[in-house]
Parts: structure tokens; sequence; C-alpha cells
């Protein structure tokens, strides 16, 4: 392969990973879509978030996160910011970690929801599958969430 080969191999690489960044957030704000989420998660996929759980295998991960979606995280807007990609020499793995400000509506009991301003930090490894490039293990750290007022809209 050439060095102009290889470099085109890699840019790809990298706008496909960002992509399935990009759909992992879309899908969390579309109530963590169990079918878009198993589109981008491998079989034997790994996800975990402290307070949230720990998660082995694409159905077991779409499913607790669609539980997820309906019982605690009631809405979301998700920004990933600035992701830093290394692909491995081969092209067929790579390790992602990125930033992620998100508002939430979240469930505080069953009678109560806040909304609130969520900074955390994504750690995951992909790999390139037949059909695409892969969630193998996800890592969401929560390093802060604060709650903020809704301001209606007659206020503004």
């Amino acid at each position: 392969m050439s060095e102009l080969e290889k470099q085109v191999a890699w840019l790809t690489a990298l706008e496909k990973i960002r992509r399935v960044i990009a759909v992992y957030a879309k899908a969390g704000d579309d109530k963590n879509n169990p079918q878009v989420l198993a589109s981008i998660m491998c079989e034997n996929a790994h996800w975990e978030c402290e307070g949230f759980g720990s998660f082995d295998g694409r159905a077991k991960i779409t499913e607790e996160l669609s539980k997820v979606a309906e019982e605690r995280i009631l809405w979301s807007l998700h920004y990933p910011v600035s992701p830093i990609i290394d692909v491995s020499d081969d092209g067929n793995s790579a390790h992602g970690f990125w930033w992620l400000w998100e508002l939430t509506t979240m469930s505080i009991d069953d009678k109560k929801e806040e909304s609130n301003w969520l900074g955390a930090t994504y750690d995951c490894d992909f790999v390139r599958e037949a059909d695409g490039w892969k969630i193998s293990h996800m890592v969401l750290t929560i390093k802060k969430v604060v709650p903020y007022s809704d301001i209606p809209s007659a206020a503004v």
C-alpha cells in the first residue's frame, strides 16, 4: 500500500469512527434507541458507567440503556466534543476519548423531574467489522451533574 493509500485509509477510518460517535449520541437523544445502538455495537461489546451499571453483550447493553432512558434520563441532548482517535497500525481497531456536554431531564423520584447540565468523558475501543466500525468497549465517566432551572419562554 502506498503512503497516500495509507493516509486515505487512516482518514477514512477517523471519519467513520466520528460518525459512530455521532450516531451513538443521536441514539441517546432518541431515548437510547435500541435498534440504532445495536447497529454500532459489537456482539460481545462492554458498556459501563458508575451509577448506571456495567453491561456485557449488544442485547444486554441495548436493553439496559433503553431502561435508563425510560426510567432515569427522560430527555437528553448530547454534545460529544473533540474526539481524540488513535487508529491501530493495521487499521482494524482504534481507541477514542472525548468529552461529553449533555443537557438532561432526570427522574429524581416517581414524582419529580430535574433539569441538569452533565459533564462527562468517554473512553472507547472500536473494531472494524465486515459491516463497519463498531463499539467494543465503552466507559462513560460522569464528572459533574449540576441542576439548572428551566426559564419559561414568556420570560425570555
